[in-house]
This record gives structure tokens, sequence and C-alpha cells, in this order.
């Protein structure tokens, strides 16, 4: 499950990086984006998956509307996988 979690967790990180210039993200575009069902279990895993990306200070949640918008260290991190894989 672990794997798993880290896949969506990197799946997010890159939906938001693909969309830093546009408006924050909801977490409706963030779950289409990533593929999840409207199921229990798919939405406690994008949940947890947002959490653990805010504590990790790689995204931000806004606080007045709750959208989400990725960190400089988050655009950081993305880069240099990316560089890694050229």
């Amino acid at each position: 499950m672990n794997i798993t979690i880290n896949e969506f967790e990197d799946k997010i990180l890159t939906h938001l990086y693909e969309n830093r210039f546009e408006s924050p993200q909801s977490l409706t575009k963030i779950k289409f984006a990533i593929e999840l069902s409207n199921g229990r279990g798919d939405i406690r895993i994008l949940k947890s998956c947002l959490e653990s990306l805010i504590e990790k200070n790689l995204i931000k949640k806004q606080e007045i509307r709750g959208n989400y918008k990725i960190e400089v260290k988050g655009i950081d991190k993305i880069e240099v996988s990316q560089k890694g894989r050229a």
C-alpha cells in the first residue's frame, strides 16, 4: 500500500506542477486528474496523500476556499526528478 500512496503523491505533485500557473486546484480537479473514483477508499487515499504533501511542505492548502497549490519546494522536487529522467 505504501508504494501506491507514493505513486498517488507523485501524480498529485505532477498535476499541481503542470497547473502551477493556473488557479489553485480543487479537490475534485485533483481527483479526476489522478483518475480516482468516488469510493470511500479512494477519497481516504487522496486526503491522506494531500495531508502528507502538506506536512512535507510540498503543497499548500488555501485557508479560504480549501484549494491546493504547489510550493517552491514541490516545484524543485519535480524539476529535479525530471532532470534525473532526461
